[in-house]
């Protein structure tokens, strides 16, 4: 026996257009959900952040809330928006959630991002260790439109499914991909001459969903980390003769601190 019991009011009562990605934690005991925030603009001055709905946010972005209450969400509150280090015509048109595998604490978004001048979507990555504070480490796709005149180089989406472990132990994640522009009327003749939309996979190799590359001779420092063992490990490959070298640093260097010395036995030349 099912049964069905209807709901009077909506679920979330909020300034949302769609991209509703939800999910449920059994570790808070927390049904959550990242949406895609659309507040109309307002005309009184509102700071993003209060406890009311989030209202001014011109370009759609991504939003969170979580909940006991499955029959009852807060408004969502703002957590990723297209910044300064962004294309000025770009929105956020919905994510999709997943843990990264074998860390509870690394929270990943596949972003499905609108680029409002060419009508086109494709796919970039986002990390997190708490679900809120997000961070972006390329601004480049992850899943990327295909090849002019296939059925996906317009826009790929990703909302939903999950990464998953193919049976050729490649990571993959199932996306859905369209000949179409997002304007662009999917009945019109010229839209029904090019290819049917598709779903496929995006495959990566294990722990190759994205990496810092250098052709040539490159260097970076990371941010200070909180060590919980007695060991590291680097996840990198170098082409023939290529080579790796490692330090550690007491703190990252900064304007006021330019020079910083490493920790004694862990510099570039005992690497």
């Amino acid at each position: 026996r099912i049964h069905w019991k209807r709901i009077e009011k909506p679920l979330l009562e909020a300034p949302i257009d769609g991209g509703i990605g939800g999910g449920y934690d059994p570790e808070t005991q927390h049904y959550f959900a990242y949406v895609r925030l659309h507040g109309l603009p307002s005309p009184e001055l509102q700071g993003i952040g209060g406890i009311g709905p989030e209202k001014g946010i011109v370009r759609r972005a991504i939003g969170f809330t979580r909940t006991k209450d499955f029959h009852n969400w807060p408004a969502p509150k703002l957590v990723l928006h297209p910044d300064s280090q962004d294309d000025l015509d770009i929105s956020f048109y919905g994510s999709s959630y997943f843990r990264y595998p074998g860390q509870n604490n690394v929270h990943c978004l596949l972003i499905s991002v609108y680029h409002h001048i060419s009508d086109t979507v494709d796919c970039q990555l986002a990390f997190s260790r708490d679900g809120i504070s997000w961070h972006r480490p390329e601004r480049r796709p992850i899943i990327s439109l295909g090849q002019p005149g296939s059925a996906e180089d317009a826009r790929v989406y990703s909302w939903g499914s999950g990464l998953v472990s193919l049976p050729n132990a490649d990571w993959g994640y199932a996306y859905s991909g369209r000949a179409w522009l997002h304007n662009e009327s999917k009945t019109s003749p010229e839209v029904l001459a090019r290819p049917a939309a598709k779903i496929r996979w995006a495959r990566w190799a294990p722990h190759r969903l994205c990496g810092i590359e250098a052709d040539t001779y490159g260097e970076f420092t990371i941010s200070t980390i909180q060590r919980v063992g007695n060991h590291l490990s680097l996840n990198y490959r170098c082409n023939t003769g290529g080579w790796v070298s490692v330090e550690l640093l007491r703190r990252v260097p900064s304007a006021a601190h330019i020079d910083v010395e490493p920790i004694e036995g862990f510099a570039f030349d005992q690497s």
